[in-house]
């Protein structure tokens, strides 16, 4: 009978175990590695006395040259954002899930607007814009799990966020539109979503499973080194 011995020892160097680490750390870098920042992220704010055509970022006050009327308080404004929540789990069944507060449903309407600051004032042709602010909020109970919401842009000092692509009219003055993007937030909301909040649970699991992945990539080197 063959006497088979098994292993009982692997033995490595300091070499390996700097090479597990490299590789180890490229797949988890390819696997968790930061999305390509996004437009609201790279662009940097413009005084409007020194915008040009192409896309643009603008802080400053709105203006309106036209109302319309908002959908659950019939308030006159110069814009909305209207969403619907619903409240219910997030999974499929008790068991896999918890209770929150969904966006059933959202839109945006908008009349044309001015936006204004120190250096001077350009008008927005708000065709298509998407409106992400928490200012002037007002809700609607429908049921127990199901709420209304609108926000509304008002002519009352409030400073905005702006990004669109400054383009020429027809009679050749200049004005934001829509091409790639075309969106205003509110400070608080443009904060939120530019700025992020460390997460050290997250910190932990990506280590673990960094550590994981480095021991188990290098315990199949050494058995197959061994053979």
């Amino acid at each position: 009978m063959e006497l088979i011995i098994l292993p009982t020892l692997i033995s490595f160097d300091f070499s390996d175990v700097l090479f597990f680490l490299l590789i180890g750390g490229m797949i988890l870098y390819g696997v968790f590695k930061k999305k390509k920042p996004s437009i609201i992220k790279t662009l940097t704010i413009s005084e409007i006395n020194t915008v040009s055509k192409g896309l643009c970022k603008i802080k400053g006050q709105i203006l309106a040259t036209n109302q319309i009327t908002s959908p659950i308080t019939e308030t006159q404004c110069i814009g909305y954002n209207y969403s619907n929540l619903s409240y219910g789990y997030k999974a499929v069944g008790r068991a896999n899930g918890r209770k929150n507060w969904r966006t059933y449903c959202t839109k945006s309407k908008s009349a044309d607007f001015f936006i204004k600051d120190a250096t001077g004032q350009i008008k927005v042709n708000a065709k298509n814009i998407s409106i992400q602010i928490n200012v002037n909020r007002s809700e609607k109970k429908l049921s127990r799990t199901l709420v209304d919401v609108e926000s509304l842009l008002l002519e009352d000092g409030t400073e905005y966020i702006l990004i669109g692509t400054v383009n020429v009219d027809k009679n050749g003055d200049m004005e934001i539109v829509k091409e790639k993007e075309l969106i205003i937030m509110d400070e608080a909301f443009y904060r939120f979503v530019n700025v992020k909040i460390p997460s050290m649970k997250k910190k932990i699991r990506l280590f673990i499973i960094f550590s994981l992945l480095v021991l188990f990539i290098f315990i199949i080197y050494n058995f197959g080194s061994l053979k």
